[in-house]
């Protein structure tokens, strides 16, 4: 097991018509939205053989850094140009120890603030298998653009020498789907976050686009009972505050419907390699999201608990 297999899309986890973020029913009108408060955290999660840190991070994107491609798209230019002073970047690093052996991944989605809706993602995976895919949001569907080392001796070399290079376009469905826009999934965790931390929000819709497929989802809130918590909260001016007791959560269920082209077979949801019986726990004072659970494929019932969060 590594985190380059049930941890692969741990998005993992956000407009442009039919290519940027996910597709929201009339349901999200009922769901006031704030800004965001933090812009770093860093959560652990363990299972044996498997120990579990992942890193979520959010910067504002620069106009002297947007769309330039990276030295390893050289011969494939950038995404089509996204204009706006709300672009952002969400960058999230997950480390896996297991028996020893230590798997890495990278994911790094650019959005609208606004309405955090996605138009690039970038994901790396360092662990048994090697390589970056690159995707673009497009009105057609989804762009991916695979890079990886053709043998052993070039996995040393600097990615843009990798030699093994594909490029496929992954269609949205014909007819309607349902999905007006398609977002990413490491950006349910930034959705739910911008939430008004009250009780009573009505259920939203989004769709998002995985490894190769769509999923339609649905966010619904459900009764909280109390929840331990201890996490360190950081300022802007590095102030330290620990967050120990019990609270009241908010807490939010995700439940995904594949929506598979024909002749293909579904392939299954993920959030930070939870499948099934996903649940977000927002604590309503602070605006932080302090556990993610869920069931993994291989490894069953996982929690991952918040250990730090940096704030605005």
């Amino acid at each position: 097991m590594n985190i380059g297999g049930w941890f692969l899309l741990m998005t993992a986890l956000v407009g442009l018509p039919h290519s940027g973020a996910a597709g929201e029913s009339s349901g999200d009108s009922a769901m006031a939205v704030n800004k965001v408060a933090w812009t770093d955290l860093i959560f652990t999660g363990s299972k044996f053989p498997a120990a579990i840190t992942v890193r979520m991070q959010l910067e504002p994107i620069h106009d002297a850094t947007a769309n330039a491609p990276s030295p390893e798209r050289e011969g494939w230019g950038a995404c089509s140009r996204v204009i706006g002073d709300d672009r952002m970047q969400l960058t999230i690093k997950a480390t896996s120890q297991v028996l020893g052996a230590e798997n890495r991944y990278e994911e790094r989605v650019w959005f609208t603030a606004q309405d955090g809706l996605p138009y690039e993602r970038d994901r790396l995976n360092q662990g048994d298998t090697v390589w970056l895919k690159s995707y673009c949001w497009e009105d057609q569907g989804v762009r991916r653009r695979k890079v990886e080392p053709g043998d052993p001796a070039e996995e040393q070399q600097p990615r843009n020498l990798w030699s093994q290079r594909t490029e496929s376009l992954y269609r949205y469905p014909d007819g309607d789907a349902g999905c007006n826009v398609v977002s990413d999934p490491a950006l349910i965790v930034y959705k739910v976050s911008s939430l008004a931390p009250v009780n009573g929000h009505g259920p939203l819709e989004l769709c998002v686009f995985g490894k190769k497929q769509l999923h339609r989802l649905l966010i619904k809130q459900e009764e909280a009972s109390s929840l331990q918590v201890a996490y360190t909260v950081r300022s802007a001016t590095r102030e330290k505050t620990v967050v120990k007791g019990r609270i009241l959560p908010l807490v939010y269920t995700v439940t995904a419907e594949n929506i598979a082209v024909a002749d293909q077979a579904p392939e299954a949801f993920s959030l930070f390699g939870l499948e099934k019986d996903i649940r977000i726990y927002l604590d309503p004072a602070k605006g932080i999201p302090v556990r993610i659970s869920g069931t993994a494929d291989n490894i069953g019932a996982l929690d991952f608990q918040v250990q730090q969060a940096t704030v605005n």
